[in-house]
């Protein structure tokens, strides 16, 4: 007679957490628990399995190989749990809507949108994953999300555009931007800015060195605010607060970095209402 065995669901809500924002504390801010609960969550699962899913290093937590072909069997188990809870309750869940927005463009930007479709579509749950344009476009290629805000500069630009905003360079009271090699940091190692950055850097012989990157956008700012580093950011989402430098600060000019929406070709009915949403706040916004 086989042994039955039970998988816990608390612990693999943990992994996907930790799957989709890319480290520990954010998965930790995600699921209100402490940065350590969820490591020792992760921890347990894979000894479960016997198998190591997550590489833990100082850019936060990478999927292995096992981890990416677990991760989407998890969410399907996750998502079967959630709706069978949600129809026994008398909840009418029938469709659960996974979608990608960019770290700068999560929160409060996209709250509005968030709040309409809920009123306008209250039996489709959305579960909001965010990270960088690259890891999105990942994730939506291998189908584990449905639709998705993808940022990339207006050169390629291929998919339905939305908005064209101007890439700055962002930084606090202090003149950081005098200093070579330049002080830069990053929301993440896979942020879509830093090639074009680089790139522009390069071109004007002038050297910069990282500081730091994680995916937190609170982070970022916070050591921009600081005096520490500059960041790109692009114009319409630049924060109270800090300043946008111009040609007189003797740094290259920054490209125009397209917004656009990647829909599946046969969209569900939330993912199609979903995007007509989104397309109607940034069209607002951008004006």
């Amino acid at each position: 007679m086989s042994l039955v065995r039970h998988i816990d669901l608390v612990l693999l809500r943990a992994f996907v957490a930790v799957a989709q924002t890319g480290s520990i504390s954010a998965a930790a801010g995600q699921l209100h628990l402490t940065q350590g609960a969820i490591s020792q969550q992760v921890k347990r699962l894979e000894a479960f399995f016997a198998c190591k899913l997550l590489e833990r290093d100082s850019r936060g937590a990478q999927l292995t190989a096992q981890g990416v072909e677990f991760l989407p069997k998890a969410r399907r188990l996750l998502d079967l749990n959630d709706s069978l809870c949600a129809s026994m309750t008398g909840a009418t869940i029938t469709e659960i809507l996974r979608i990608g927005i960019p770290y700068d463009m999560a929160g409060a930007y996209l709250a509005p949108v968030l709040k309409a479709f809920s009123q306008a579509y209250p039996h489709v749950e959305v579960i909001v994953v965010s990270g960088s344009s690259v890891d999105l476009m990942s994730d939506f290629a291998k189908g584990l999300i449905d639709l998705i805000i993808r940022q990339c500069p207006e050169a390629e630009s291929t998919e339905e555009r939305l908005a064209l905003a101007p890439l700055v360079w962002l930084a606090s009271a202090e003149d950081v931007f005098s200093q070579r090699p330049l002080p830069l940091c990053f929301v993440t190692p896979t942020c879509a800015f830093r090639p074009v950055v680089f790139s522009r850097l390069a071109e004007a012989d002038i050297g910069w060195r990282v500081i730091f990157e994680n995916a937190s956008v609170d982070t970022t700012l916070a050591t921009v605010q600081s005096g520490l580093a500059l960041t790109p950011w692009l114009r319409p989402l630049v924060p109270d607060g800090f300043r946008v430098l111009g040609e007189d600060a003797g740094l290259p000019s920054l490209p125009d970095f397209a917004i656009e929406l990647h829909v599946p070709q046969h969209a569900s009915e939330g993912a199609q209402g979903m995007a007509t949403l989104i397309r109607q706040h940034i069209s607002g916004v951008y004006g």
